[in-house]
């Protein structure tokens, strides 16, 4: 099973992290949380997004990617390290949370979105030129992902990214938000 580093810090900050994997929900609304931040911040993901609710294709289980241009291949337009992120369509209902008391995410639909993301991400010849010679990129999820607002169980989605991730060489990182 693949060993998880928890680190603090802002997500979208943090020096080294390449890919970003956040769970999406299939109504094309990046609405409330980290998607809201990652629309506002990366909006290349919420077009992604748009594009797979257009063909049908933001199904529960699925996932939907974004390539963020990296400045003469080194850093993004903020600076960071960040080059992709994945839209992990774990979730079916929408941002009205206030109105209900059961659980939204789908573990086995997150699940078989977090198998997809880990096997796009297993190197291949354009792996090596888009992640700058990195064999297997730094991969970061947000602590809790799935867990507060979709009401599922953070030790559930935990333990589905450290199988789903299992044969991943690459670091697998989950952040806990702060302004460190």
């Amino acid at each position: 099973m693949k060993t998880l580093e928890h680190i603090d810090g802002d997500i979208f900050v943090v020096p080294g992290i390449q890919v970003i994997g956040h769970q999406a929900n299939t109504q094309n609304i990046f609405g409330s949380g980290i998607a809201r931040t990652i629309r506002e911040k990366f909006p290349e993901a919420y077009e992604a997004d748009v594009v797979a609710a257009k063909t049908g294709s933001n199904v529960l289980g699925a996932y939907s990617k974004a390539e963020i241009e990296l400045i003469n291949g080194v850093k993004n337009r903020r600076g960071t390290d960040l080059c992709r992120i994945y839209n992990l369509y774990g979730q079916n209902l929408g941002t009205d949370y206030s109105k209900r008391l059961d659980r939204n995410t789908d573990y086995e639909a997150l699940y078989s979105a977090l198998e997809g993301m880990a096997f796009d991400l297993k190197e291949t010849e354009e792996q090596r030129m888009m992640f700058d010679f990195c064999r297997e990129p730094v991969v970061a999820f947000p602590f809790r992902m799935g867990s507060d607002r979709a009401k599922g169980d953070w030790r559930i989605v935990e333990r589905l990214i450290e199988v789903a991730f299992d044969g991943y060489k690459g670091k697998v990182l989950i952040v806990h938000y702060s302004l460190v």
